[in-house]
C-alpha cells in the first residue's frame, strides 16, 4: 500500500481524536488549527536487486471545526507533500506530489464521509510520461469505508511498488 495513502487513512482517526481532546467550551465555535511538519525516509519495498527508498517531505495543515455547542462537525486536512522514490543501488530517483485536501464531515446522526481531493500520487518517467496516477476525488463513507463517489484516474495503490521497480530499474 502506498505510504501516502496509508498515512492519510491513519491520519484521519488520529486527527479526529486530537480534535475531540482540543475542544473547550470557550472556543466552541472557533476552529482549531495545527500544522504537522513531515520529513521522513524509509524503505518502501524490495525490487529485484534493489530497494525503493522513499523520502517524504512537506507539511500537513489541519483545521477542526465545531458547532456552537462545541460538537465536532468537520475537519479539513491540507496536504503539501513531495515523495522522492530512489533506487538504493543506482541512486536514480522519481518524484511525486501529494497535494490536496481531505475533508472529514460528521453529521448529527453520527454518519459522515471522508472526501479525498487532489493528487495522492503521480509518477512521470522522462520520455515515457505518466506511468502511475491516483488523483481526482473519492468520497468514502466514514463508518464503512465504502467508496461512495469516484472521479479521476485512480490506479491501484497496490501497484505503485511494481511500477516503481520497473521505472527505477
Amino acid at each position: 500500500m502506498n505510504a501516502s495513502w496509508y498515512r492519510r487513512l491513519t491520519l484521519v482517526p488520529l486527527t479526529l481524536l486530537l480534535s475531540f481532546t482540543l475542544v473547550t467550551s470557550v472556543f466552541a465555535a472557533k476552529p482549531d488549527f495545527f500544522t504537522i511538519p513531515v520529513d521522513d525516509t524509509f524503505v518502501l519495498g524490495e525490487c529485484d536487486g534493489f530497494s525503493v527508498i522513499e523520502h517524504v517531505e512537506g507539511r500537513v495543515k489541519v483545521s477542526s471545526h465545531f458547532d456552537q455547542d462545541g460538537n465536532f462537525t468537520m475537519e479539513i486536512i491540507r496536504f503539501s507533500l513531495r515523495h522522492t522514490y530512489t533506487n538504493s543501488v543506482t541512486g536514480e530517483s522519481l518524484t511525486s506530489p501529494d497535494v490536496g485536501i481531505d475533508k472529514v464531515v460528521v453529521h448529527d446522526d453520527g454518519s459522515g464521509e471522508v472526501n479525498v481531493i487532489g493528487i495522492v500520487g503521480r509518477i512521470v518517467v522522462p520520455g515515457e510520461g505518466v506511468v502511475f496516477a491516483h488523483l481526482g476525488k473519492i468520497v468514502f463513507d466514514l463508518n464503512t469505508g465504502e467508496a461512495l463517489f469516484v472521479a479521476g484516474p485512480h490506479d491501484d495503490l497496490g501497484e505503485l511498488l511494481p511500477v516503481l521497480c520497473s521505472a527505477l530499474d
